[in-house]
């Protein structure tokens, strides 16, 4: 029930004059008034309301700002100064409607977006980042376009539910080379310097002088090659930089390589990491795998069905990516990407 305006100064006074008692001044209010049916609670609220703003009456409804060039102004500028801000934020700071904020958002083409995460860089990363560019600049006007990376060995991973719990998961190997994928291979077992070198040796060495003599049109001659890894331990075994520095002399990429890669935030650089697996793994989980089996057969099969136009587009992107770490010195380009 709404009670008028009297009605809420007459509960005030009997509240007073029955000894700020809620539920006496409920009884003596109805009794006054045989139509209400007040309860105690609401004279509370009606006491509280009172006590905090010395009124009864209604708060008015504060006016919404109209949505003139002065307030668009205004908005975009709160948004300028703190990106962050979420639309209902900017809305209480200039006593405008949520919609309103959102519509001058539209009016000129503001869009949100999702802030990414990435890896913090240290001041000796930017050097190496730059000269990786700036040698890979000078490769691809060489047409060496080579890069061979093992997955981290968390992934590709799918989870089942069994007696244990635990997920399934298999270690996946695979390059590209030209117009053409490398592999994959799948590691049942953990990967350690000796089965990398062994791998490097009997499997991989030979897929790689294979793929050489099936490229059309020899778009990538052997001293041409460049050979790319990353990081992990593995990689930096003794015996597989010798073994590298032997088969790739001063033609090879990695940790302590001759080629030195700058390893922190090298994601966004190769296109192993920045196309290949991200392709893979969208075509891969379109439905859950069955199982280990069936989840190296959609891999191996999502690696052979890439058109090989695809891969002059990848290569193309590349070249744009190592343009925009130069042109940042080396720091974070990722939000440069269109």
């Amino acid at each position: 029930m709404v009670y008028t305006l009297r009605q809420r100064i007459e509960m005030i006074f009997i509240y007073g004059e029955q000894g700020r008692c809620a539920r006496r001044t409920a009884e003596v209010f109805n009794n006054r008034n045989p139509n209400c049916n007040v309860s105690h609670r609401y004279i509370l609220d009606v006491v509280a309301k009172f006590n905090e703003t010395g009124s009864v009456g209604n708060k008015k409804r504060a006016s919404r700002r109209v949505l003139n060039e002065d307030a668009q102004v205004e908005i975009l500028g709160t948004f300028v100064a703190e990106p962050t801000n979420s639309l209902r934020t900017v809305a209480r700071l200039t006593g405008m409607s949520h919609e309103t904020v959102r519509r001058a958002l539209q009016l000129h083409k503001y869009h949100p977006y999702k802030m990414q995460i990435l890896q913090e860089l240290h001041e000796d990363d930017f050097d190496r980042r730059i000269e990786f560019c700036e040698i890979m600049s000078n490769l691809i006007n060489t047409r060496a376009i080579v890069n061979c990376r093992y997955w981290s060995e968390d992934n590709p991973h799918i989870f089942r539910e069994g007696a244990t719990q635990r997920p399934q998961k298999i270690n996946v190997w695979a390059g590209i080379l030209g117009n053409a994928v490398i592999g994959p291979l799948f590691i049942e077992q953990n990967l350690t310097g000796e089965l990398y070198l062994h791998l490097l040796e009997d499997v991989i060495d030979p897929l790689i002088t294979t793929e050489l003599e099936n490229q059309v049109g020899n778009i990538l001659q052997e001293n041409e090659l460049h050979f790319q890894q990353d990081g992990a331990t593995p990689h930096y075994f003794r015996p597989v930089r010798e073994w590298l520095n032997n088969r790739f002399p001063n033609q090879w990429i990695g940790r302590r390589g001759p080629i030195e890669c700058g390893l922190l935030g090298h994601h966004y650089l190769t296109p192993l990491d920045f196309f290949l697996w991200g392709h893979i793994k969208s075509v891969v989980y379109k439905t859950q795998p069955d199982d280990i089996e069936d989840l190296k057969r959609r891999i191996t099969e999502a690696s052979r069905a890439i058109p090989e136009e695809v891969f002059q587009n990848v290569r193309e992107e590349f070249e744009n990516r190592l343009y925009f770490c130069l042109e940042n010195n080396g720091e974070h380009f990722e939000h440069l990407l269109k």
